[in-house]
C-alpha cells in the first residue's frame, strides 16, 4: 500500500503495528471504481445483495472501504478472503469468517479504514468545523471538567480540541459497539487510560490540517450483536 501524501489520493498508512492496522487516503470519484463494481460479488461476498440499496452517491466511499479492508486483511495479514456477511446499512461490517473487527469512517473527501487481529476496532474521522463552535454541542459532547478546559481555550483551539475529543469518544463508542447510544458526557477521555479493557488510544497525524482521526482497540472478541452506529458509509 502506497504511504504518500492522502492529498495525492493514494492510501497512507497512520498504524501498522501489534495487529492494529489503519489507512486513510481520498474517496475516488466515481469514474475511478468501476473495477470494483465489476469485482463486486468477491469483494462483499453476502453483503452483496445490499448494493443495490447504497445511494450512487455513497458508492465510491462504499466500495473502496470495503477494498481496502481487503486488501489489509490478504496483503497485510495473509488472510483468506471471504467477504462481508449480510449486513444491514447503519450497522458495523462484519467479516464473514473471520474473527478480525474492522471499522470505517469518512469526512468530506477522506475515508479511514482499521482492522485488527484482536479485540474490537473503532476509527473516526471528524472536519474541523463551525459546528464544534456551537454550545449545544459541547453540552452533548464533555464531561464537566472537559467543558472547562474548553472554555478556557481561545476559539481557533477550541474547535479543533473539540473536534478531536468527539473523533476519540466516537472511535471509542464503535469499538464497544455502542455508537451514539453512548453518553458522552458521561464519558472521559482522561480515564481510558486506566480503563483495563482499552488497548489504545490513538491520534494519528492524518497529514490534513482541517481533519482529526482517532483509533480505539478495546479487548474482548468481536461482539455478535447488531449494536447500530452511526451510517458512514
Amino acid at each position: 500500500m502506497s504511504t504518500s501524501d492522502p492529498a495525492t489520493g493514494a492510501r497512507r498508512s497512520l498504524v501498522s503495528a501489534r495487529g492494529v492496522h489503519v489507512v486513510m487516503g481520498r474517496i475516488p470519484a466515481r469514474d475511478d471504481i468501476d473495477h470494483d463494481l465489476v469485482d463486486a460479488a468477491h469483494l462483499l461476498g453476502a453483503d452483496a445483495a445490499a448494493l443495490g440499496s447504497v445511494d450512487e452517491s455513497r458508492l465510491p466511499s462504499f466500495l473502496t472501504a470495503r477494498r481496502w479492508v481487503r486488501d489489509i486483511v490478504t496483503g497485510r495479514l495473509g488472510r483468506a478472503w471471504r467477504g462481508f456477511e449480510a449486513t444491514p446499512r447503519g450497522v458495523k461490517p462484519r467479516l464473514a469468517g473471520s474473527t478480525l473487527d474492522v471499522s470505517i469512517a469518512h469526512a468530506g473527501d477522506r475515508l479511514v479504514v482499521g482492522v485488527v487481529e484482536h479485540g474490537r476496532i473503532g476509527v473516526d474521522i471528524e472536519l474541523v468545523a463551525p459546528v464544534f463552535d456551537q454550545p449545544s454541542l459541547a453540552r452533548r459532547l464533555c464531561t464537566p471538567a472537559e467543558r472547562r478546559h474548553a472554555d478556557g481555550l481561545e476559539s481557533t483551539g477550541r474547535r479543533a480540541w473539540l473536534t478531536q475529543l468527539w473523533a476519540v469518544k466516537e472511535s471509542y463508542a464503535k469499538a464497544v459497539g455502542e455508537g451514539l447510544a453512548l453518553d458522552f458526557r458521561e464519558l472521559a477521555v482522561a480515564h481510558l487510560r486506566n480503563n483495563h479493557t482499552v488497548r489504545g488510544v490513538l491520534t494519528p497525524a492524518s497529514g490534513v490540517t482541517h481533519a482529526r482521526i482517532a483509533v480505539s482497540w478495546v479487548d474482548a472478541a468481536p461482539s455478535r450483536s447488531r449494536s447500530s452506529v452511526r451510517a458512514i458509509v
